[in-house]
């Protein structure tokens, strides 16, 4: 075959794959990120004119890729679609000197222009001028934006190697949780909130492909080792419409690759608890000294990177293995005696003057008689075969707590448990220059991960009743293709696919009924991810017990798929692409399938007047049970497009205009089997009759009155995986509400940017755009868990040894139930900014720019089925024997409380962000400040559930619980160059020390005080005076400011009227370089969190109701040290 038949062959063969990869993957999704960046410029000759048809190459200075344009008509050039890196561009034209600019650093989707001015002069003459490294103007659009780059990645000290600590470090940007350990842990993402978003509207990316996981949107699939990160792009305002998903910024972790150098790195780290200081608030030991909790922190990284085949194929790979052996926080909580999980009651049940058996006692009551046991003890007989196992519940968690005190006293037991955390993370990646138009990459992550919470996972257990094993691997795949069909016409094509296969499964056996010798019969016998658990157990003033129906199974797979064209026509630069999305989440309900029992003296007849004795005996004031715990197959499928035009209208003048498009599907089930509560279905004339009790007159109307299944039925290929309850009411319930309980969506974005440039180092830049959010899938899960997939069947009074005994007469409402508005939107905001960016000589850096934004269609959750506070109120006016239950109340009858998702909240931020920095030389920094506020009426999915009155959105507007008005971030990095390169024992010992500090200040969190009344939490009455004071940790704002709310009429207190503690901590690094071999480095690295041990106290205690109201009994982590070492080649 001859060379030219050879060679039309292989570009048939491209086309051909390249066909394939766009239309062959073209069902699979994705809400990807740009990865590449793009370099534009102006040539000139010396005296300002304009040349056209100079060649411009551009050579990435690590692995010989090269790219080659021409100027136009005006003398302008662009790159686009440049992978990350150093590059030197070169402009020549016959006639002149050619002239090169070296060590131009390119970020993801960063616009660097680069400008020439040629001299006359012979095409063989040649000026060299390199690059200042640091940031530079933008001069082609208005986004805001920030990168991370290697040197604050590489030297900055960070507690747990966590990377989304670096989300944290720029303008807008507020740090939320400040325990990193629990951060690294937990793969959450919202320990910061960005320009006044929640925190789970951010989009976490690597390399442009989703990292979250759309059941919250507030955790991510890999947790991506420092040691693999080049750079993090944080897009937070007015980026270009390529980008889309979520409403607030763009995270993207931008993984390294190989050069044409072989490099490596391997690290340890090491923590442990007796470097630390212990913290302000820590029990003190016998000897009167502060306890520290063991920790044991374990961190390895290594990498390599370098050519497999010269300018042509590259590699990189590496491995983190990490383990963090510590302690749970001590929760205190009080637990029953001995003595009382005995029968003797006696000690609890003693009057005022202390001692037992005098007239003044409290009474126990036997039901069966009426009179009093006596001594207040119950008879060993009368203590039921279940009564004894609740008591060995409990008496084993007094053998587990790390402290008991065995007297009737509050908070007499303390729990601090072992909680061991095991990571391994995996990373392959090949960068393949296939030809000079087609580049071609895969990137492989796989995480092993595995956390034993001994309080259970997402339980919210005061005792660790039922530890649990949360392994949650994950992975994520990414293949890219780059095609470069001419000079003007390029074409990105990216398909990734992310898993992770959590799984919550209890571990021990303390989480088992046989353990401790439960006999009762549960309703129904259908065991769901587990079996044979021990029920949740709620017992009037002491802490409740937690049973294993939280376990989980939610395998998740997200597939991405996206295609974007770049097409250059003179001075536009255009692209427009397209991109789906598909997501996959098999998820168990957790129902109460292993059943709630409540022992509660008030309402009771059959009780001892004593929830411990109504334990004892059996006696529940309420039990509940879910028939199942089903599995719902969620699905959704969302279609995107967009355009963007970026045009330099002149050299100083660039707009960019750009629509974005996406078809939004809510999240659905395969099988149709999710329920909803409809207002619009509820019928009154098919009501049921509740009695004042509560309870509901049997056979009168429908007890499933409002409720509606999704979609149109079960579809035939999903009957075998669907169980649907018949008979009765349940036949009542019909399908016919959207597949998703909501509808789907068209959503249209227009965005708009500019930057004017007054000269080559100063830009005037802005833009407004509009932003939507795409809802977590939590806002649909819990529908599973409703009738007719399930029973949740109640019952009142009776005996745990035959819960159902009586049933007919004794049938309560439904129980809490959420449900979601079948109008909700989608919610939006409109994000505008204006600013002015510098670049000063030697590597300065500037930036003041105003961000600001407005949030409409928020999420909030009320309960839509709450009596109205005069109701309440006048319910709880009257004398005990008078009053009605609260289901009595209630609008929607046969219900108790609907929790609704609806769409109505809004927000607004405005803030001033200033920044500088300077990222060249031996001494580098940056340095922001933001003074900003968000004001809402919701902070949050699940806010507004309140007896306040929860369709009153004035009365929750406020500062939102992530507002601080002042944050300031400092990060410096400092090569001490004496005696660097003097050689021999001088500098092995005095030379190539390195020094970074990181500091961060900003204000309190604003808190709204509450207070107690007779209908239950609500805001509290502020009686006047100043309330911020110069407090501390007893007293820390002006407690006589506020009260308990009026019984007749809603509290004054207003939202966030109280600031809590600033936060100010210092960490530093200090480095010693140990130089040998020419090309290898040993660093051993000196880290310290909190530099100066600054007290930083948490929130205080807002309850005017509690006797600790206005105290603090918590800090954030006192001192640490970690040690560590680096060997570089």
């Amino acid at each position: 075959m001859s060379l030219d038949l050879r060679s039309r062959a292989q570009r048939t063969l491209w086309t051909l794959a390249h066909a394939c990869l766009i239309l062959g993957l073209g069902v699979l999704p994705a809400a990807a990120q740009n990865i590449t960046g793009r370099i534009d410029g102006h040539v000139s000759d010396s005296s300002g004119g304009v040349l056209p048809g100079a060649t411009v190459t551009v050579l990435n200075e690590g692995t010989g890729f090269t790219r080659t344009v021409v100027t136009d008509e005006n003398g302008l050039f662009t790159v686009t679609s440049l992978p990350v890196g150093a590059y030197s561009v070169t402009a020549e034209l016959q006639g002149f000197r050619r002239q090169q600019k070296t060590g131009i650093q390119l970020g993801a989707d960063a616009r660097i222009t680069t400008d020439f001015a040629l001299g006359v002069g012979e095409l063989t003459e040649s000026v060299e001028v390199t690059a200042v490294a640091g940031e530079v103007v933008n001069r082609t659009s208005g986004e805001v934006s920030r990168t991370i780059d290697q040197t604050q990645i590489k030297d900055l000290a960070f507690n747990g190697r966590n990377y989304l600590e670096l989300a944290s470090l720029i303008p807008g940007a507020v740090a939320t949780d400040f325990d990193p350990l629990a951060l690294a842990t937990s793969l959450s993402v919202t320990g910061q909130s960005i320009n006044g978003n929640r925190g789970n509207t951010n989009n976490l990316t690597v390399d442009g492909t989703s990292n979250l996981d759309s059941g919250s949107n507030g955790s991510q699939i890999n947790n991506v080792s420092l040691s693999f990160i080049d750079q993090v792009k944080i897009q937070t305002s007015n980026f270009s419409a390529e980008q889309g998903r979520n409403s607030g910024a763009v995270v993207n972790v931008v993984t390294r690759s190989g050069t044409n150098r072989f490099r490596g790195t391997a690290r340890y780290d090491i923590r442990d608890e007796k470097f630390d200081e212990p913290n302000y608030f820590a029990p003190r030991d016998a000897s009167g000294n502060r306890t520290k909790p063991p920790l044991e922190f374990r961190n390895f990284e290594g990498a390599l990177g370098g050519p497999i085949l010269k300018n042509k194929l590259f590699f990189f790979g590496g491995q983190q293995y990490r383990t963090i052996n510590r302690f749970t926080n001590p929760n205190r909580v009080t637990v029953p005696t001995t003595a009382e999980l005995n029968g003797d009651l006696s000690f609890r049940l003693r009057g005022a003057d202390g001692i037992v058996g005098t007239a003044d006692d409290g009474i126990l009551r036997d039901p069966q008689t009426g009179q009093q046991f006596p001594g207040n003890v119950i008879p060993q007989s009368r203590i039921t075969p279940d009564g004894r196992a609740f008591a060995n519940i409990y008496r084993a968690m007094q053998g587990k707590a790390a402290s008991f005190t065995d007297t009737p006293t509050a908070n007499n037991a303390t729990f601090q448990e072992y909680n061991p955390f095991e990571q391994r993370q995996d990373i392959i990646r090949i960068d393949w220059q296939a030809t000079q138009k087609q580049r071609i990459y895969g990137r492989y992550i796989h995480d092993e991960y595995n956390l034993v919470e001994p309080f259970g996972t997402f339980s919210g257990a005061s005792m660790p009743t039922v530890p649990t094993d949360r392994s949650r691997p994950g992975t994520s795949y990414q293949i890219g293709h780059t095609y470069v069909l001419s000079t003007n016409f390029i074409n990105e094509a990216k398909v990734g696919a992310s898993w992770n296969g959590q799984r919550i499964k209890p571990v021990g056996d303390f989480w088992l009924r046989d353990t401790f010798g439960f006999q009762y019969p549960e309703l129904f016998n259908e065991p769901g991810y587990v079996a044979g658990g021990i029920p949740n157990v709620s017992l009037a003033g002491f802490a409740g017990v937690t049973g294993p129906n939280f376990a989980l199974l939610s395998p998740t797979t997200d597939i991405t798929f996206q295609d974007t064209i770049t097409w250059i026509k003179g001075n536009h630069s255009v692209r427009t692409g397209v991109a789906i999305s598909r997501n996959r989440k098999d998820q168990n309900g957790r129902g109460n399938y292993f059943g709630s029992v409540n022992f509660n003296s008030g309402g009771n007849p059959n009780s001892t007047g004593n929830s411990v004795g109504d334990m004892l005996l059996g006696n529940f004031r309420t039990y509940d049970e879910a028939s199942a715990d089903p599995v719902g197959f969620f699905r959704f499928t969302t279609y995107q497009g967009f355009v963007s035009d970026t045009w330099r209208v002149r050299n100083n003048l660039s707009l960019e205009v750009g629509l974005r498009y996406e078809y939004s599907t809510p999240t659905y089930t395969s099988g149709n089997n999710l329920v909803n509560f409809d207002p619009s279905r509820y019928d009154p004339n098919q009501a049921v009759i509740v009695r004042t009790n509560g309870l509901l007159v049997p056979g009168v109307g429908n007890r499933f009155n409002g409720l509606v299944m999704a979609g149109d039925g079960i579809p035939a290929d999903q009957v075998g995986r669907v169980d649907l309850i018949s008979g009765g009411d349940y036949d009542k319930i019909p399908f016919g509400a959207p597949r998703g309980l909501y509808e789907a969506q068209h959503l249209f974005m227009p965005r708009f940017s500019f930057a004017y440039s007054l000269n080559p180092e100063t830009a005037i830049r802005g833009g407004v755009g509009l932003f939507y959010d795409k809802p977590e899938g939590n806002v649909v899960f819990s529908q599973l868990n409703l009738p007719p997939v399930l029973a949740n069947t109640v019952y009142e009074n009776f005996n745990i040894a035959n819960p159902s005994s009586g049933a007919a007469g004794a049938v309560g409402a439904v129980g809490t139930i959420n449900a979601i508005d079948p109008n909700m939107k989608l919610p939006y905001q409109t994000n505008y900014s204006i600013g002015v960016q510098r670049q000063f000589g030697r590597g300065y850096f500037a930036e003041a720019t105003y961000v600001g934004n407005t949030g409409r269609s928020l999420i909030r959750q009320p309960d839509i089925n709450r009596a109205s506070f005069d109701a309440l109120r006048a319910n709880a006016a009257l004398p005990a024997a008078e009053r009605v239950s609260e289901n009595f109340l209630r609008p929607y009858k046969g219900y108790s409380s609907i929790r609704m998702r609806v769409s109505d909240a809004s927000s607004q931020y405005h803030s001033m962000q200033l920044y500088g920095a300077k990222r060249s030389g031996d001494f580098q920094f940056t340095i922001s400040y933001t003074l900003g506020r968000v004001l809402t009426n919701a902070s949050g999915n699940g806010d507004n559930d309140t007896v306040d009155g929860a369709n009153d959105l004035d009365f929750f507007y406020g500062p939102a619980t992530f507002d601080r008005r002042h944050a300031f971030i400092n990060t410096l990095t400092y090569r001490i160059p004496w005696l660097r390169d003097r050689g021999g024992v001088l500098e092995a010992v005095l030379g190539g020390w390195e020094a970074s500090s990181k500091y961060r200040w900003q204000s309190g969190q604003y808190l709204t005080p509450v207070g107690n009344s007779s209908i239950g939490s609500r805001r509290a009455e502020y009686v006047g005076g100043e309330v911020d004071i110069d407090g501390d940790e007893s007293r820390w704002f002006n407690t006589s400011a506020f009260a308990n709310p009026p019984e007749d009429r809603r509290g004054s207190a207003t939202v966030g009227q109280i600031e809590g503690p600033a936060f100010s901590q210092m960490d530093i690094s200090l480095r010693k370089n140990f130089r040998f071999g020419g090309r290898y480095n040993l660093t051993p690295i000196f880290d310290c969190f909190n530099l100066f041990n600054t007290v930083n106290l948490q929130n205080p205690n807002v309850n005017a109701n509690d006797v600790a109201f206005g105290t603090i009994t918590g800090a954030q982590p006192p001192r640490q040290f970690q040690f560590g070492v680096r060997f570089d080649f």
